[in-house]
């Protein structure tokens, strides 16, 4: 016997139909069939629902204020589906309440038939119940979309629903969705932080991950490394099959990440391949004692500290002008106006943006590679759904705490449909209040503007993008590269590192053509070769020739000016710790020729 509405997509819910049908019994046609407690009934229900959310009644007024605006009702449950609180325009309410759908009332299948609520809960997930699929033919009028509330323990403390009259339009479910299961991840992240404020509190995340709003899971663990508890969805990460499973397991094990080499590693950030082959990005937060008290709201209007952040300090160092482009990013991103970034690759565009949100706390990070675009439906679907999360994230601004950002990389390669997305995305929001929209930043390898002049890129979406331009430099044409050169060595090394002054020559000297990423590469291989404190022009001397060789121009040896034998031989030794063996292989020269040349020389092994 198929009791199951023809037009469910979800199997839940044809066994959900037959459970109401064989096993409880239910008339589908009831006149009065959700059952309702009375108001002393519901009122310790709904202290306990709000001390178990950590009187998280910001977020629950927002949304109530969204539903408000959109014509449905805020729907929130306790774990036993008891409604305890019901917010929307009173109108809407007054259709709602003769329905069933009110305060105190039970949404519990064995009572309540196939509802948004009680599949919420019992799938442990978010759920949609449209009016053709409701068991009691009361409820056909409405579509209710839920999503479980979880505690840090990742037990469930209860349900939020939106209730609206089904248009049919599945927008509409889509919309509530996000907006509901953002608010949900809002509500366990920050019970999560408070349970585990002395852990260190890792953030996992696929990589160029499509979902804007629910892309990131959290992890604690303690000194030795071992998971302490973990967010949700973090065992789905892992290849996992339930939360609990990871608690008391090796991070290491797990998810194929150290995490004592994690925070030494530059902006605490690396990425890892999973056994199931899929790439996670972790990201490590030092554990505290306290909770940091929340930065307070700033007009748009008001001025703004020019002083940088540390983190951009440390990008711009060895340049006054890339100073200036990071303190011009720094301002377009705390007041929400969307910029573009600029520059050759490997400039830094990326940990640009990292160093951007790292400082802000950003809630969430999406990066879309624009390149990676195709005029097919699914990715014409993906644009869609991107804007509507935007929308989502605009209207949960306040409850996130933070700002959610959206990264087009490669902006310059964005096809015409995806292009007429974002500017319908920007022309919604006020961009003149940073509470409105996610922040925007886009990334180019090019001059966009020379898109536009050569007809690839909208005019009109580039001076809603461009409200500023941030042009990185080249790394050859920093003033200083020897500062950024010896940071960046420390950084790599953990401690610092010396740098000789015929190294640095040689580090002055190069071009430079892979910018940033080819600096790290030279100096990284540099320290491996030699004893990872000090760097010599032996180190050096593989860096590439400047330029092509011509005809008739001689071949140069890569070495700095008045760098004699004995000096590269004494950097070889003190490069392998004394090794001869080492040296002689670094040189390029048998171990009988070094140790003639020592001997030569006069060179002794420091005391």
């Amino acid at each position: 016997m198929n009791l199951a509405p023809h037009a469910g997509p979800e199997a839940a819910l044809g066994a959900s139909w037959e459970r109401c049908a064989l096993k409880y019994k239910l008339a589908r046609d009831s006149a009065r069939p959700i059952l309702r407690m009375q108001s002393s009934e519901v009122t310790p229900r709904l202290e306990e629902m709000i001390e178990r959310t950590g009187g998280r009644n910001g977020i629950f007024r927002q949304l109530a204020g969204i539903a408000a605006e959109t014509g449905a009702c805020l729907v929130v449950t306790d774990a036993d589906g008891v409604l305890v609180r019901l917010e929307g325009r009173q109108s809407g309410r007054d259709l709602f309440e003769r329905k069933g759908i009110a305060l105190g009332s039970v949404w519990d299948e064995r009572v309540a038939g196939t509802n948004g609520v009680s599949m919420a809960l019992s799938e442990k997930a978010a759920f949609t119940v449209r009016g053709q699929d409701h068991y009691f033919s009361l409820l056909k009028p409405f579509s209710c979309t839920a999503v479980p509330l979880f505690d840090a323990e990742n037990e469930i403390v209860g349900a939020i629903n939106y209730s609206m009259v089904d248009r049919g339009n599945h927008a509409d479910y889509l919309f509530a969705r996000q907006l509901l299961g953002a608010a949900a991840d809002r509500v366990q992240r920050l019970l999560f932080e408070r349970r585990f404020d002395s852990a260190m509190i890792l953030t996992v995340a696929p990589s160029a991950g499509r979902d804007l709003l629910q892309s990131s899971e959290l992890v604690a663990v303690n000194e030795d490394g071992i998971i302490l508890g973990a967010t949700a969805r973090a065992h789905l990460l892992a290849g996992g099959e339930a939360p609990a499973k990871l608690k008391g397991q090796s991070f290491e094990a797990v998810f194929a990440a150290d995490t004592t080499s994690l925070v030494q590693v530059p902006d605490r950030v690396m990425s890892v391949r999973s056994e199931a082959g899929a790439t996670l990005n972790i990201s490590a937060r030092v554990p505290t004692s306290r909770h940091r008290p929340l930065r307070p709201a700033r007009s748009p209007a008001s001025p703004l500290r020019r002083r940088l952040a540390p983190s951009l300090k440390r990008l711009s160092q060895g340049s006054e002008r890339m100073a200036a482009m990071c303190a011009r990013a720094q301002a377009c991103y705390r007041r929400g106006l969307p910029f573009v970034i600029e520059g050759p690759s490997g400039t830094g565009k990326s940990s640009l943006v990292a160093a951007l949100t790292d400082d802000a706390g950003s809630a969430q990070v999406m990066t879309v590679d624009c390149a990676t675009l195709d005029d097919t439906p699914d990715d014409r679907a993906y644009f869609r759904t991107l804007v509507g999360q935007a929308q989502a994230a605009g209207a949960l601004s306040d409850s996130l705490g933070a700002p959610v950002t959206i990264v087009f990389e490669n902006v310059d390669e964005m096809p015409g449909f995806a292009q007429a997305g974002l500017r319908a995305m920007l022309e919604t929001f006020d961009t003149t209040d940073a509470t409105d929209m996610p922040r925007i930043i886009a990334t180019s390898r090019r001059s966009l503007r020379q898109s536009v002049e050569q007809g690839l890129f909208r005019d009109d979406l580039y001076f809603l993008l461009a409200r500023a331009v941030v042009a990185l430099p080249a790394l050859a044409e920093r003033e200083r590269i020897d500062t950024l050169a010896r940071d960046l060595a420390g950084s790599l090394s953990g401690a610092e590192v010396e740098i000789t002054e015929e190294a640095l020559a040689l580090l002055r000297a190069h071009p430079w053509p892979g910018n940033l990423r080819e600096l790290q590469n030279v100096l990284q291989q540099a320290l491996i070769e030699g004893n990872g404190r000090r760097i010599s022009a032996v180190e050096l001397l593989d860096l590439a020739p400047p330029a092509p060789l011509q005809a008739g121009v001689p071949i140069v040896q890569r070495t700095a000016a008045n760098y004699d034998e004995r000096s590269m031989i004494e950097d070889a030794l003190a490069g392998a710790r004394w090794n001869v063996s080492q040296a002689a292989r670094t040189l390029g020269m048998g171990r009988a020729t070094i140790n003639r040349k020592i001997k030569q020389f006069g060179i002794s092994r420091p005391a």
